[in-house]
């Protein structure tokens, strides 16, 4: 029982820390903050945070990968309901412009880990933990892929697994760019992001819906 409680209190004071150091990895930028400041946010000693952390760069992976597994879980939900495999399609691109629109943290967080990894030389500690949950996600739509093909309702013409999932980066990859890069850009106001998604959005369901 005592063993029970400590793993739990072990669990939770990971995820605490994960938590902690997202919101400070959003706050002030990856490269900016260091283990102390992480430390010290979450009212701990520097000694018990490198007992969960040894590297920072495997927090910075930890949270990373708690940031796609809670996208993950929503993806199956979405995945493995009873609708056509093309409706399936069409609310998998509902989440992304919502999960974007209304979590901005998340996504900001995607494209920072992401550009901070690619410029690391060499690849970090944990990293291929991170691509495993990349790797389900491809699977998870795989459900999809299969019932578009026996339910009829995607086009059997095409390469219809490299086509969703390249549906799903596109839209994803555009959806952050417009998104997180609106303070910094100027658009009229015919062309806010959500309007531009909607429009991409419409665009690649009509390329896999059957005529």
């Amino acid at each position: 029982m005592q063993k029970g409680v400590r793993e739990h209190k072990k669990l939770s004071r990971y995820k605490s820390i994960v938590h902690t150091a997202e919101h400070l990895f959003l706050e002030s930028g990856i490269d900016s903050i260091q283990m102390q400041d992480i430390a010290l946010a979450e009212g701990i000693g520097i000694a018990t945070l490198f007992r969960y952390f040894p590297k920072k760069e495997k927090l910075i992976v930890a949270v990373a990968i708690q940031n796609l597994e809670r996208m993950l879980t929503q993806l199956n939900e979405i995945v493995q309901s009873s609708k056509t495999a093309y409706q399936r399609l069409e609310e998998l691109l509902n989440y992304l412009l919502l999960n974007q629109t209304n979590e901005k943290n998340a996504s900001k967080f995607r494209e920072a880990f992401e550009s901070y990894a690619s410029f690391v030389k060499e690849p970090l500690a944990d990293i291929e933990l991170y691509i495993d949950v990349q790797k389900e996600i491809t699977q998870s739509l795989l459900p999809i892929i299969e019932d578009g093909i026996s339910d009829g309702s995607l086009r059997t013409d095409i390469p219809i697994k490299e086509t969703i999932i390249t549906i799903i980066n596109t839209y994803g990859t555009f959806g952050n760019n417009v998104l997180l890069k609106t303070p910094i850009t100027y658009i009229e106001e015919d062309f806010k992001p959500d309007i531009q998604l909607r429009i991409l959005k419409d665009i690649l369901l009509s390329y896999v819906k059957p005529v």
